[in-house]
């Protein structure tokens, strides 16, 4: 049950993030991988009146994360790509979820997770609080020992048996581009593309059809960041849309603007940051 459910795409224009933020994940592989894909956290250290902002497509999971002053809190699946804008110095540690591990994990019923933030003290008590501050007073490995075992404290004793279809499922997503419609992947699990909606709707919040859709924006997003040249119809038709059209609504609608104009903010971020180099 712990293979991956989740990629490491996501964010936007990645070869400009890395000159100004520091990401590093890490895998949980013991009790807890059966809920958590894994451990995450951002450093940044940006000089004197700079800023920057880092962007994300949001992956269709729970995330609790642990932060100065503002403290620990949890963040539903995102409907729209995620901005975090960041000045000085700071550090954010985190935990992601599998896609509806949280559920699993916590009882909180799915149908309320789609965009939904609240402190985590409200799911795991005070001692969420005190969590955090011990996290942000340590480094990463720290955290994560502290953080792992305040959640294997609390992991269920009888967990619903219909999670681990859940995965299965979200991993056959995750995994074959040619899974572009519901009643496919219904049809593949045995199930009616209404009863794997209720599953999804139980556990994520989040339609099947959704996340079908964010894995393949999350590998155009990738695509286009490697190569901003690609030809754009070829790209849609290799993820699985039905024309460019469609591929550029689907991108827009989520990320706020055309795969056309990502690429070239691609394009000329790297131009920049070739420059500054030389």
């Amino acid at each position: 049950m712990n293979g991956a459910t989740a990629s490491d795409k996501g964010l936007l224009r990645p070869q400009e993030a890395v000159h100004f933020i520091d990401l590093r994940r890490y895998r949980e592989t013991g009790l807890l991988g059966q809920y958590v894909e894994r451990y995450w956290s951002v450093h940044w250290d940006l000089p004197e009146g700079a800023s920057y902002e880092s962007v994300v497509i949001p992956h269709p999971c729970v995330n609790l994360s642990f932060m100065p002053v503002i403290g620990a809190e949890l963040h539903g699946p995102g409907i729209a790509v995620s901005r975090h804008p960041l000045t000085g110095r700071g550090r954010v540690f985190g935990v992601k979820f599998r896609p509806g591990g949280f559920t699993a994990f916590s009882g909180v019923a799915g149908a309320a997770l789609a965009d939904w933030s609240a402190g985590a003290a409200t799911v795991f008590g005070p001692e969420a609080d005190e969590l955090n501050a011990i996290v942000m007073s340590g480094g990463d490995i720290d955290a994560i020992q502290v953080v792992s075992r305040f959640l294997a404290e609390r992991v269920p004793e009888r967990p619903d048996p219909r999670y681990g279809r859940v995965l299965a499922v979200v991993r056959a997503m995750l995994e074959d581009r040619s899974i572009t419609r519901v009643d496919e992947v219904a049809a593949r699990f045995a199930m009616s593309p209404k009863t794997l909606q209720r599953l999804f709707q139980d556990f994520l919040g989040l339609g099947p059809k959704t996340l079908i859709q964010r894995y393949r924006l999350h590998d155009a997003a990738d695509r286009l960041a490697e190569d901003p040249q690609a030809d754009l119809a070829r790209l849609a038709a290799e993820l699985g849309w039905s024309d460019h059209a469609h591929f550029t609504h689907d991108f827009k609608n989520l990320i706020g603007y055309p795969p056309s104009e990502y690429a070239a903010q691609c394009a000329t971020a790297g131009r920049e940051l070739v420059m500054a180099h030389r």
